[in-house]
């Protein structure tokens, strides 16, 4: 199965989890310390990505310029699914058979526009039919996770657009082939977790 989704990088999003509280005595106020950095507002980084087993596809930045300030159903079939086209085809020549494909149900990937895509591609049939609302267990939102937490340790912290789309690429990178293979050995497991927290919930409902 080849997981393929979005996600959006940027600096302050990056620097805090939320608030930071310190106490600080008089005369205080100006120790480094007792700071927190704060970065002047910068462009959101767009990217998308997709993997397989342990074989990574493309990582492509959005192209706001170019493509527009969101991604749209238009814009994403012309400058991202043929990325995603290439890289089932491949994996499908080399499994020597056709590869499944998983996606979530965001606004540009459901469109009419994106489905007749699908079908001229001839790859629609193979998509794993993926709930409307339903927790998000791909294994890609894991792999965001990981290059997220990664891009905080280095120092200095990356604060501008330039150096943040480089420390993107170079975590994309450095993910190995055995940490992807982790990722997708761990879904049984998490979907375990969830099944059984929503237990209750469905036998509340099913019961009332």
């Amino acid at each position: 199965m080849i997981s393929s989704d979005e996600s959006a990088f940027n600096v302050g999003g990056l620097s805090s989890s939320g608030q930071v509280w310190v106490t600080r005595q008089a005369g205080e106020a100006d120790l480094e310390d007792c700071l927190v950095p704060k970065f002047k507002k910068l462009e959101t980084i767009l990217v998308w990505g997709c993997f397989k087993g342990r074989q990574k596809g493309p990582l492509i930045f959005w192209d706001k310029k170019q493509w527009g300030e969101t991604v749209k159903a238009t814009s994403f079939t012309s400058y991202i699914v043929p990325h995603f086209h290439q890289f089932w085809h491949e994996q499908s020549q080399l499994q020597l058979y056709y590869v499944y494909l998983q996606q979530d149900g965001a606004s540009p990937h459901q469109p009419v526009h994106t489905q007749n895509c699908f079908r001229t591609l001839g790859i629609w049939g193979y998509f794993i039919n993926w709930p409307p609302s339903s927790p998000d267990r791909k294994p890609i939102e894991n792999l965001w996770r990981t290059l997220k937490q990664r891009i905080r340790r280095p120092n200095p912290f990356p604060t501008t657009n330039n150096a943040l789309r480089t420390a993107i690429e170079e975590e994309w990178a450095a993910i190995t082939p055995d940490e992807l293979e982790a990722l997708v050995d761990s879904l049984p497991t998490r979907l375990r977790v969830v099944k059984t927290l929503l237990s209750p919930i469905f036998s509340y409902h099913t019961n009332y």
